[in-house]
């Protein structure tokens, strides 16, 4: 029974999680009630198994770092209790699977766009950005936020502009979130060697830079609303959340203290939740 959480825990599953809910909050913004049921048990299932996949490559390739790292040093591939060639197999037959049984069971598109999702994030962000610039978790992104193109092409073929916002959303939402999390563990990011913002910058430019990029989601939460048929209810719960979210990024700005980045952290996660749920609300 270890063995089997060891081998889900490389498919990081909370992690994946919120990814997955982009596609699946995609797929109801486009056709909100006559979303097809087993098209959602679908995009679900094969979803969190591709997704999974690029995971468990991405702990494949980051064993190094996660064994220099505190935070990571117990997870199955650094601790040794999974061996790299198991867990690669493990991680290239989930992504096959999946893929595949996207493209036969939903569509092509999807397939192709899941495909390009994974490449992003286990080539482009893992093996050629993460250890050469603090700019990986801005471009890396794409791969974090492309499940909103996958989503809407599971159910449907029109008005593209919808999805394109949900992107931006959470493309702009991805920079401050790992930031946030680097800056009160910078002292791991240093012994991994990992080139993040708060291990190169100064405390005042990385609040800055928070700032900018949770200001540049704001606009997009509003434009959803014209061009996705959402109702009212959106709106007031959006200026909620955004409210919140300038307020917690101010109070990292301003306090630069680690319990307040810890803090920004993980109302980050809640933020974007609980926008993604109130685009489900007011479009049902």
């Amino acid at each position: 029974m270890q063995k089997f959480f060891d081998y889900l825990s490389l498919m990081k599953p909370a992690l994946i999680s919120l990814i997955l809910f982009v596609a699946i909050v995609s797929m109801v913004v486009a056709t909100g009630r006559e979303t097809p049921l087993a098209k959602l048990i679908e995009m679900f299932v094969l979803g969190f198994f591709a997704l999974g996949g690029a995971a468990v490559l991405n702990n494949y390739y980051d064993r190094d770092i996660d064994a220099a790292m505190t935070r990571t040093s117990n997870r199955a591939l650094p601790s040794g209790r999974i061996s790299p060639k198991n867990a690669f197999l493990f991680g290239i037959i989930l992504l096959i699977l999946s893929i595949t049984l996207i493209a036969l069971l939903i569509n092509i598109l999807t397939a192709i766009i899941v495909s390009i999702g994974a490449f992003l994030y286990d080539w482009f962000y893992t093996i050629y950005l993460k250890r050469r610039t603090p700019s990986a978790v801005i471009w890396g992104g794409i791969a974090g936020s492309i499940p909103a193109f996958g989503g809407w092409s599971a159910v449907t073929n029109e008005h593209w502009l919808a999805p394109l916002f949900i992107f931006l959303i959470v493309f702009f939402w991805q920079p401050a979130h790992f930031w946030s999390l680097s800056a009160y563990l910078r002292k791991d990011f240093m012994n991994a060697r990992i080139p993040a913002m708060p291990t190169l910058k100064d405390e005042t430019e990385v609040g800055r830079q928070m700032l900018l990029y949770n200001s540049l989601v704001i606009p997009f939460t509003y434009l959803l609303y014209y061009f996705a048929n959402l109702s009212v209810f959106y709106v007031y719960a959006a200026t909620t959340l955004n409210a919140l979210l300038i307020l917690y990024t101010s109070l990292a700005y301003k306090l630069k203290r680690d319990n307040v980045y810890r803090a920004n952290y993980r109302f980050s996660i809640v933020y974007m939740f609980m926008l993604l749920l109130a685009m489900v609300v007011a479009r049902l």
